[in-house]
Protein backbone atom coordinates (compact mmCIF):
# COMPACT_ATOMS: atom_id res chain seq x y z
CA UNK A 1 0.00 0.00 0.00
CA UNK A 2 1.37 3.42 -0.99
CA UNK A 3 0.79 6.22 1.48
CA UNK A 4 -0.10 9.55 -0.10
CA UNK A 5 1.28 12.64 1.52
CA UNK A 6 -0.93 15.71 1.55
CA UNK A 7 0.44 19.14 0.80
CA UNK A 8 0.34 22.16 3.06
CA UNK A 9 1.86 25.62 2.81
CA UNK A 10 3.31 27.26 5.90
CA UNK A 11 4.69 30.77 6.32
CA UNK A 12 7.93 30.91 8.33
CA UNK A 13 9.44 34.19 9.54
CA UNK A 14 13.06 34.73 10.49
CA UNK A 15 13.87 37.12 13.33
CA UNK A 16 17.12 38.47 14.73
CA UNK A 17 19.56 41.34 14.40
CA UNK A 18 21.12 42.30 11.10
CA UNK A 19 24.40 40.73 10.01
CA UNK A 20 23.88 37.42 11.83
CA UNK A 21 23.42 35.25 8.75
CA UNK A 22 19.63 34.96 8.37
CA UNK A 23 19.79 35.46 4.61
CA UNK A 24 22.73 33.07 4.29
CA UNK A 25 20.81 30.40 6.24
CA UNK A 26 17.81 30.80 3.92
CA UNK A 27 20.00 30.67 0.81
CA UNK A 28 21.76 27.56 2.17
CA UNK A 29 18.47 25.79 2.89
CA UNK A 30 16.20 26.94 0.06
CA UNK A 31 18.73 27.33 -2.75
CA UNK A 32 21.66 25.21 -1.52
CA UNK A 33 24.20 27.99 -2.07
CA UNK A 34 26.54 30.02 0.13
CA UNK A 35 28.14 33.35 -0.73
CA UNK A 36 30.93 34.87 1.39
CA UNK A 37 29.78 38.36 0.43
CA UNK A 38 27.51 40.05 2.96
CA UNK A 39 24.05 40.41 1.48
CA UNK A 40 22.06 43.03 3.35
CA UNK A 41 18.33 42.39 3.17
CA UNK A 42 16.41 45.46 2.13
CA UNK A 43 12.72 45.03 2.85
CA UNK A 44 11.60 41.42 2.67
CA UNK A 45 12.78 38.42 0.67
CA UNK A 46 10.60 35.31 0.35
CA UNK A 47 12.03 31.90 -0.54
CA UNK A 48 10.30 28.54 -0.94
CA UNK A 49 11.19 24.91 -0.42
CA UNK A 50 9.19 21.71 0.02
CA UNK A 51 9.96 19.38 2.91
CA UNK A 52 8.56 15.88 3.25
CA UNK A 53 7.29 15.03 6.75
CA UNK A 54 6.16 11.41 6.27
CA UNK A 55 5.56 10.76 9.99
CA UNK A 56 2.86 13.47 9.89
CA UNK A 57 1.64 12.49 6.41
CA UNK A 58 2.47 15.83 4.81
CA UNK A 59 4.65 17.58 2.32
CA UNK A 60 5.16 21.03 3.78
CA UNK A 61 5.91 23.92 1.45
CA UNK A 62 7.83 26.41 3.54
CA UNK A 63 7.39 30.03 2.47
CA UNK A 64 10.37 31.56 4.26
CA UNK A 65 10.17 35.29 4.94
CA UNK A 66 13.49 37.01 5.58
CA UNK A 67 13.15 40.64 6.66
CA UNK A 68 15.69 43.35 7.39
CA UNK A 69 17.21 42.85 10.85
CA UNK A 70 16.52 46.42 11.89
CA UNK A 71 14.00 46.30 14.72
CA UNK A 72 12.47 49.63 13.66
CA UNK A 73 11.62 48.12 10.26
CA UNK A 74 10.08 45.02 11.82
CA UNK A 75 8.15 47.12 14.34
CA UNK A 76 6.65 49.24 11.54
CA UNK A 77 5.58 46.25 9.46
CA UNK A 78 5.00 43.58 12.13
CA UNK A 79 1.29 43.16 11.39
CA UNK A 80 1.99 42.30 7.75
CA UNK A 81 5.18 40.35 8.51
CA UNK A 82 3.63 38.10 11.15
CA UNK A 83 0.20 37.77 9.52
CA UNK A 84 -0.59 34.06 8.97
CA UNK A 85 2.84 32.99 10.28
CA UNK A 86 3.03 29.32 11.28
CA UNK A 87 6.69 29.06 12.28
CA UNK A 88 9.47 31.26 13.64
CA UNK A 89 13.22 30.88 13.21
CA UNK A 90 15.01 33.06 15.77
CA UNK A 91 18.69 33.54 14.94
CA UNK A 92 21.71 34.96 16.73
CA UNK A 93 25.43 35.09 15.96
CA UNK A 94 27.60 33.00 18.30
CA UNK A 95 30.46 35.50 17.80
CA UNK A 96 28.48 38.60 18.88
CA UNK A 97 26.97 38.52 22.37
CA UNK A 98 24.72 41.54 21.73
CA UNK A 99 22.79 39.51 19.12
CA UNK A 100 22.09 36.87 21.79
CA UNK A 101 21.04 39.49 24.34
CA UNK A 102 18.58 41.07 21.89
CA UNK A 103 16.65 37.78 21.55
CA UNK A 104 14.45 38.79 24.51
CA UNK A 105 13.14 41.73 22.48
CA UNK A 106 12.78 39.75 19.26
CA UNK A 107 10.89 36.92 20.92
CA UNK A 108 8.77 39.39 22.89
CA UNK A 109 7.74 40.95 19.58
CA UNK A 110 6.76 37.59 18.11
CA UNK A 111 4.99 36.45 21.29
CA UNK A 112 2.82 39.56 21.06
CA UNK A 113 2.14 39.18 17.32
CA UNK A 114 2.16 35.41 16.86
CA UNK A 115 1.64 33.58 20.17
CA UNK A 116 1.86 29.78 20.34
CA UNK A 117 3.69 29.49 16.99
CA UNK A 118 6.36 26.76 16.77
CA UNK A 119 9.77 28.38 17.13
CA UNK A 120 13.36 27.20 16.87
CA UNK A 121 16.47 29.10 17.95
CA UNK A 122 19.54 28.93 15.71
CA UNK A 123 22.98 29.73 17.13
CA UNK A 124 24.61 30.66 13.83
CA UNK A 125 28.26 30.83 12.74
CA UNK A 126 29.17 27.66 14.64
CA UNK A 127 32.11 27.20 12.27
CA UNK A 128 33.88 30.22 13.84
CA UNK A 129 34.88 28.31 16.97
CA UNK A 130 37.81 30.56 17.88
CA UNK A 131 35.59 33.67 17.82
CA UNK A 132 32.71 32.24 19.83
CA UNK A 133 31.36 34.48 22.65
CA UNK A 134 28.28 32.55 23.86
CA UNK A 135 28.58 29.21 25.68
CA UNK A 136 26.18 26.32 25.23
CA UNK A 137 25.20 26.67 28.90
CA UNK A 138 24.01 30.26 28.25
CA UNK A 139 21.87 29.13 25.32
CA UNK A 140 20.45 26.21 27.30
CA UNK A 141 19.66 28.57 30.19
CA UNK A 142 17.80 30.87 27.80
CA UNK A 143 15.90 28.09 26.01
CA UNK A 144 15.04 25.76 28.87
CA UNK A 145 12.36 27.87 30.63
CA UNK A 146 10.74 28.54 27.24
CA UNK A 147 10.90 24.88 26.12
CA UNK A 148 12.56 26.31 23.02
CA UNK A 149 14.52 23.88 20.82
CA UNK A 150 17.86 25.16 19.53
CA UNK A 151 20.68 24.10 17.23
CA UNK A 152 24.13 25.37 16.38
CA UNK A 153 24.23 26.14 12.65
CA UNK A 154 26.63 27.34 10.00
CA UNK A 155 25.43 28.64 6.66
CA UNK A 156 29.01 28.40 5.41
CA UNK A 157 29.40 24.66 6.10
CA UNK A 158 25.69 23.77 6.07
CA UNK A 159 25.92 22.36 9.61
CA UNK A 160 22.40 21.66 10.95
CA UNK A 161 20.71 24.06 8.49
CA UNK A 162 18.68 21.30 6.84
CA UNK A 163 17.97 19.66 10.22
CA UNK A 164 16.71 22.93 11.73
CA UNK A 165 14.21 23.70 8.99
CA UNK A 166 13.09 20.05 8.85
CA UNK A 167 12.52 20.08 12.62
CA UNK A 168 10.38 23.20 12.32
CA UNK A 169 8.46 21.74 9.35
CA UNK A 170 7.71 18.64 11.42
CA UNK A 171 6.43 20.72 14.33
CA UNK A 172 4.17 22.71 12.02
CA UNK A 173 2.85 19.58 10.28
CA UNK A 174 1.91 17.98 13.58
CA UNK A 175 -0.16 20.99 14.73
Amino acid sequence: MVETLTGMKRKVCLIGDEGIGKTSLVRCFAHRVYDEAYIRTVGTMVSKREVSVPEAGHIVTLLIWDISGQRDFVHLFKEAYFKHVRGIVAVFDLTRSETFESLHEWLGETDASAPQVPTILLANKADLTGERRIADSQVKGFCSPRSLPWMKTSARTGENVEAAFRHLAGEMARR
